[in-house]
């Protein structure tokens, strides 16, 4: 049993140097992100040849976030850096660049990606930086990214293209479920603190309704405006993420007869986090 288990091994293994030569023969390379989504968009294009470091933890907010000693020292030894739009990297970006000359920076967000507008700032404007909430955009994302991996280390064009291809027909499958998810319900708005899902409501016909402006939280009058807009619009749920105060949401949930619900963005398992979304915002009215 051993000697057919090794020689089975033994074979995927010849398979996989000879339709990706030189694949186990390479050193990873080292990549910084700011986020935890893209942790995982580039580990599916890059598999084995990338070591991925992230700017931003888990339960940290990138509005707030300054990175730590440790942190600006394993950026010495990142080849590339790929950055998103969130609103640490206003500040940052230019230092970081000042401090690693050699380090490669490789904007995902562009003119490609136009801005949702929804009277939110984020330190940079008005615009939602959150562009990976679209599988959509995620698509152009990845694509940027196999790019980038592949000028790096021509060697693994053909590997970096073939987990293009494979991670592309996961976010078709995606978007089918999703609306399929949201069309089983006449749910088609839902109520967060921060708005950080523009893009997901741009592609999926939902209207968004934030309690949150400017990046502030609500004044007295602003707060009884909103208190009245949701009971008008029969909100049940309100959608907080853990990195913001969840104590504004409580009391406004209180008010309006209505239950306050995680909703994160910034969850690593995109793929299921985005279905978990979309079941989330189709049962709000219950």
């Amino acid at each position: 049993m051993n000697h057919f288990l090794k020689m089975g091994l033994f074979i995927v293994a010849l398979a996989q140097l000879l339709c990706f030569p030189d694949k186990g023969w390479t050193e990873p390379i080292p990549v910084f992100v700011s986020i935890v989504p893209q942790k995982y968009f580039v580990e599916r294009i890059g598999k084995e040849q990338v070591k991925v470091e992230v700017m931003v933890n888990p339960g940290e907010s990138p509005a707030t976030f300054n990175p730590n000693p440790k942190k600006m020292g394993l950026l010495s030894q990142a080849e590339l850096y790929f950055s998103i739009g969130v609103p640490f990297e206003t500040i940052w970006i230019d230092r970081i660049q000042s401090i690693h000359s050699n380090l490669q920076f490789v904007p995902l967000h562009d003119n490609e990606n136009p801005a949702v507008d929804h009277d939110h700032d984020h330190a940079h404007g008005s615009s939602d930086p959150h562009i990976w909430t679209s599988p959509a955009k995620v698509k152009l994302l990845a694509k940027k990214i196999k790019e980038a991996l592949a000028r790096t280390k021509p060697s693994q064009e053909k590997y970096f293209e073939a987990n293009l291809r494979a991670f592309h027909n996961d976010l078709d499958t995606l978007d089918r479920d999703i609306r399929k998810i949201l069309a089983r319900s006449d749910t088609h708005r839902f109520m967060v603190f921060h708005p950080a899902w523009s893009y997901f409501a741009e592609d999926y016909g939902l209207e968004q309704v934030s309690i949150e402006t400017g990046g502030k939280e609500p004044g007295a009058r602003s707060l009884q405006k909103i208190i009245e807009k949701g009971k008008k619009l029969g909100i049940k749920v309100i959608f907080v993420q853990k990195q913001f105060s969840l104590s504004v949401a409580e009391k406004i949930a209180r008010m309006m007869g209505a239950t306050v619900r995680e909703m994160d963005p910034l969850a690593e398992d995109y793929l299921a986090n985005m279905r978990r979304t979309a079941t989330a915002i189709s049962g709000a009215s219950q």
